[in-house]
């Protein structure tokens, strides 16, 4: 489990395996991951994806769980 606290603006990125499974949840604020919006208490599962891009639309609090 991971988490970040990102300001309107910033970005932050997460390489994983294209064999796990994660999920992502802003526990305040909006994002943007992989060029898809995600508000606050909204749960985004990603699988797949090299690579997690994620941008703060507004000041942001994030969890992130990597999971087999």
């Amino acid at each position: 489990m991971l988490a970040t606290t990102l300001k309107a603006g910033e970005s932050a990125s997460y390489a994983a395996s294209k064999t796990r499974n994660l999920y992502l949840v802003p526990a305040v604020g909006a994002v943007e991951v992989n060029g898809v919006r995600v508000n606050a208490r909204d749960g985004a599962a990603i699988r797949d994806e090299a690579t997690v891009s994620i941008t703060a639309l507004e000041d942001s609090e994030v969890v992130l769980v990597d999971a087999a």
